[in-house]
Parts: structure tokens; sequence; C-alpha cells
């Protein structure tokens, strides 16, 4: 499969870049992940990602996309990052944005982090362009606050939260 031979190549990379710009640690050695085109969505428990077909084509790119996202929500999950949701702002400054929105700010900071790292800023551009026909879910207010803040500063709160919590 193409995605499984692209992901190959740069899964070291983006997990050991993932875990370092986040000072979080993978608790597991290994990840399984669903590939599949049946399915509504991808989503990350259990790992599962839905190839795609946009204009005809499959797009790899958008693929890895979706599954660096989808990796983001199990490293947090794993470091428990719901538990930190105080010292992150989701009951003061947050507190009146939607689960699904306060779900993606710092998930949309570290992705911003590891877009412009390892991929590229078209790519990033990409992806929140195509947020706002998912406005009613939060993904896109995630993405004007991550840009409101900075997705430096959210990272620098998600590490020392993450410090703190261990």
């Amino acid at each position: 499969m193409i995605i499984m031979k692209k992901w190959r190549k740069i899964e070291k990379k983006v997990l050991s870049e993932m875990a370092k710009a986040s000072c979080m640690e993978w608790k597991n050695k290994t990840i399984t992940c669903f590939v599949v085109n049946y399915c509504a969505n991808s989503f990350s428990f259990p790992l599962t990602i839905k190839i795609r077909k946009r204009d005809g084509l499959k797009r790899i790119d958008d693929m890895v996309d979706t599954l660096v996202h989808e990796l983001i929500h199990v490293l947090f999950g794993m470091n428990k990052v719901y538990l930190l949701n105080e010292k992150l702002g989701m009951k003061s400054e947050f507190r009146n944005e939607s689960r699904v929105t306060k779900n993606h700010i710092y998930l949309h900071a570290l992705h911003n982090y590891l877009y412009l790292k390892l991929f590229s800023r078209k790519r990033l551009e990409k992806d929140i362009a195509s947020s706002p026909y998912r406005v009613r879910s939060g993904y896109a207010r995630a993405w004007e606050i991550v840009e409101q803040y900075g997705y430096e500063n959210l990272l620098n709160r998600l590490r020392d939260a993450a410090k703190k919590s261990r």
C-alpha cells in the first residue's frame, strides 16, 4: 500500500519530533493503525485512517497529514492531556469553547509546529483552509485560537503542563 511505503520513510522522524516538541512520551512500542475505505472519517481510537479520494485521486500527503493528526490524539491520550485541563486554560480562558474546539487547540498547535518543521507551510495552509467546512464542529475555531495565541506560545504551555504532570 502506497501510504505505508510513504509513512515508513518518515515515521521515526515524525513520532520522535512529536514527542520531543510536546515533552511527552510514547507509552507503547507499537501502535496499530487500520487503513480502510469504508468509514465516515478517520479517528484515533482505535487508530483508523480512511483512504480519501479527492477529485478521483488518492492524496497520499492528505492521508499522512490525517495520520499525524490522529497520532497526536493518541499521544495526548497516552499522556492523559485531558487531566491537564486547568493548567491548559480549558476551565478559564477557553471555558466557553466547544468540546471539539478544546480538544483541538493544543493538537493544532503541535500539528502546526510539525507542518513547519517536517513538511511545508503549503500543507499547513491547506489543512487550515479545509477547516471551514467543519466550522460547526469546532476545528476551524481551534485554528483561529492557534493563530490568535501563536502556536509557539500554546506549545510552551503544553510542554510546561506535561513536565509538571510527571
